[in-house]
């Protein structure tokens, strides 16, 4: 159905946009447009250097709004379930606060808490057009299998909740320029395992939450493969190695000394792992049913118990 797939599409879009966004900082180029939304006072300026990076994350930007607009307007004519409608209400939102931030970032000139919530409120935005596009699939047979016990799924909630915040935090370490605050080192920091300087804590607290959420993703994998429906097996058995793939990128962004291209795959590779493990959360719950759009409240997302 259209809202289907415009909620895939908005969301492809939006990771590509989390990606060329993560390029902007990395590239030093937040404020290669002095001014906002043109850019020089131009809407096409030359797109070379900073300018490219910057003016062409707005043009996404502005690309994954009207997306978002569109998936709104036509789940409130073609859907008539409370839940999904909050949902894409909540999308344009979530994507109209996202765009103040962005002109917040240029005109205050980087503010800590203004870039770090852009980042927070990019993944938030991102986590409701995941739970859009598994709410609004094509229905499946009603015999369905049924959903994990309670206990596995608060697993698997807590474990999504876990990345958005570690994802979260590693965005305080990029903006406050911490990156490096270890140098090269990626088991201790200046040779002990709990430094004496702010930034470098900041490294260490941002190391020890990445070891406890990957435990914590792999644990509810493990739990959803003896426990969940099989049409979570899929995504159980990818979480791991999303695990591994992001601690390998975070280990390759402090030895390249926070290389564009490796820091730009490990935000990407952060992404996909919020996506993959809210994924599981979804699967692991009662499968929801056309028959039942008008009628849910927000199903997957009220109980984790349940």
């Amino acid at each position: 159905m259209l809202e289907f797939r415009l909620a895939r599409a908005t969301a492809a879009a939006t990771f590509v946009l989390l990606v060329i966004g993560g390029m902007v900082h990395a590239t030093g180029s937040s404020l290669a447009c002095p001014d906002w939304p043109l850019c020089y006072g131009q809407f096409f300026p030359a797109m070379e250097g900073g300018v490219l990076f910057e003016h062409g994350h707005r043009l996404v930007a502005l690309a994954v709004s009207l997306l978002t607009v569109a998936l709104a307007v036509t789940v409130w004519r073609r859907q008539r379930g409370t839940s999904v409608r909050a949902g894409a209400l909540a999308a344009v939102g979530l994507v109209l606060f996202q765009a103040a931030l962005g002109a917040l970032t240029v005109v205050w000139k980087l503010p800590l808490v203004v870039s770090s919530g852009h980042l927070a409120t990019s993944m938030a935005f991102f986590s409701v057009l995941v739970w859009l596009s598994w709410r609004l699939a094509p229905s499946h047979p009603a015999g369905d299998e049924p959903g994990a016990p309670g206990p596995v799924r608060a697993l698997a909630g807590a474990a999504a909740l876990g990345v958005y915040l570690q994802i979260v935090l590693g965005a305080l370490v990029r903006h406050t320029g911490s990156g490096l605050a270890c140098d090269t080192s990626v088991v201790l920091c200046e040779g002990v395992l709990w430094p004496s300087g702010g930034p470098a804590q900041l490294v260490t607290l941002h190391r020890i939450a990445g070891i406890a959420v990957a435990l914590l993703v792999t644990a509810a994998a493990v739990a959803a493969l003896r426990a969940g429906p099989s049409r979570a097996r899929l995504t159980a058995l990818l979480a791991p190695g999303l695990v591994v793939v992001q601690v390998l990128l975070g280990a390759w962004t402090v030895w390249s000394l926070i290389s564009v291209p490796v820091v730009s795959l490990h935000l990407a590779a952060g992404a996909l792992l919020l996506a993959g493990s809210l994924l599981l959360f979804l699967l692991l719950g009662p499968r929801p049913s056309a028959q039942s759009a008008g009628r849910d409240r927000l199903p997957g997302l009220v109980s984790a118990a349940g």
